[in-house]
């Protein structure tokens, strides 16, 4: 008969010991190494050495207990019909697997999941491989999964619905309106909590494999606020806003009075998201065709000059209310013509104009010869790899000058070719 295990249970010696041999098992993958005995009273080494068949003095003076010994010892005891790991299992109340063994359980219990997660939303696949590979902006969704992967499922396979339900191109909907379509709770996605943070990372990684986001996650509330305007849902439509002048616009009551007093007057308009959504259409003023450019300093330069133009300034990336002006104007069979910076951060912002309107965009001064003219002394070589995910082809021959003269080149240096273009 196996002897009661309650000298190793409540002996304060054995049970740090053993919670040291775990660790040294765990880490090594054998029964292997040696563990020390730092920080154990001198009872506590005595019921260790007792079991050891040594001295006190002479573990001490050791200070240190091998693995192997201590399993060899055990097999002239009472105890030997234990193993080693058995031994720890039973006084430590727990199953112990070494880490890679945990390792090869968890890549099981994680491709289970992502199968089933496969059979329940196929058509959110793209997610589901991204999610295998394991990226960094992924780490925080496997952190859900260890601590409850049921939860998670749920949670997972709601904003997968969610992304069957989003608005078609060009039509939007405030945030809470369609949460509570989707769960019947209109705050389910706030990007303050988890299935917000989930539908983010969704819309993101959607984003990406279709070339529409530069690659980094977004950080900020404005950049948040930006990827979901991106897809049609709106937390906030007052912040998104864009610069212009030279346009019309109608609503069901007829041509928009405050448009057409711009037109008259040649102001400039800051329109934000909850102007432009209660539009039907919006037209240049005079002819079809649109100078849209990326820097504010460059658009006031070209105001100045060319009275008569319709332009549009983005500030930079594209926010909501910048997609949703184009998307009128090319509603409108306009001709866009975009001009930015050019440099690596420039050349996204055109790949995914140029990705969005295909044909009815051109790139304007975004050629090899611009870039040689505006060249600065500023440095982009730890950024030159960002030109690796562009998607235009239109784009390839400045992205190939970038690459070899690594440096960037601005609008400023080309506000006299501008001006010059837009007058024809």
């Amino acid at each position: 008969m196996t002897p009661s295990l309650k000298i190793f249970k409540e002996e304060s010696g054995f049970l740090k010991l053993f919670a040291l041999f775990k660790q040294k098992y765990r880490s090594l993958g054998r029964v292997s190494g040696a563990v020390k005995l730092d920080g154990f009273s001198d009872e506590e080494l005595l019921s260790v050495a007792g079991f050891m068949g040594v001295s006190p003095e002479s573990l001490i003076d050791k200070g240190k207990v091998a693995l192997a010994d201590f399993e060899r010892e055990l097999a002239l005891t009472p105890f030997r019909e234990y193993s080693f790991v058995e031994l720890l299992q039973e006084v430590l109340g727990e199953t112990i697997l070494t880490k890679r063994e945990e390792d090869e359980l968890t890549l099981k219990e994680e491709k289970k999941f992502l199968s089933s997660l496969a059979a329940e939303a196929p058509a959110a696949v793209w997610w589901w491989e991204r999610l295998a590979e394991k990226p960094a902006d992924s780490r925080w969704i496997w952190g859900l999964h260890k601590q409850d992967p049921i939860w998670l499922q749920e949670v997972l396979l709601i904003v997968s619905s969610a992304l069957k339900s989003l608005p078609e191109k060009g039509e939007f909907i405030r945030l809470p309106v369609f949460a509570q379509k989707i769960t019947g709770n209109p705050h389910s996605f706030d990007t303050n909590g988890v299935t917000g943070k989930l539908l983010l990372h969704a819309l993101y990684v959607l984003s990406v494999s279709r070339g529409e986001w530069d690659g980094r996650t977004p950080q900020s509330s404005g950049e948040m606020n930006d990827l979901l305007g991106f897809h049609g849902l709106l937390k906030d439509d007052l912040w998104s806003f864009v610069t212009c002048r030279g346009f019309l616009a109608e609503d069901e009551k007829g041509i928009h009075p405050a448009w057409e007093g711009s037109v008259a007057r040649g102001s400039v308009m800051n329109v934000p998201v909850r102007e432009l959504l209660g539009l039907e259409r919006i037209w240049p003023a005079s002819g079809n065709e649109v100078w849209i450019v990326e820097n504010s300093s460059v658009a006031s330069a070209l105001l100045d000059e060319v009275k008569d133009a319709s332009i549009i300034c983005t500030h930079g990336q594209l926010r909501t209310a910048g997609w949703l002006l184009l998307d009128y104007l090319v509603e409108e069979g306009c001709k866009l013509n975009y001009s930015g910076d050019l440099d690596p951060e420039g050349l996204m912002i055109a790949d995914r104009i140029g990705l969005r309107y295909r044909d009815s965009v051109s790139f304007w001064r975004m050629d090899s010869d611009s870039y040689r003219k505006s060249l600065s002394q500023e440095d982009i070589t730890s950024r030159i790899g960002k030109l690796d995910s562009l998607k235009c082809p239109e784009l390839a021959s400045i992205a190939s000058a970038l690459k070899d003269e690594g440096k960037a080149g601005y609008q400023e240096g080309l506000i006299e070719d501008l001006i010059r273009d837009m007058r024809g």
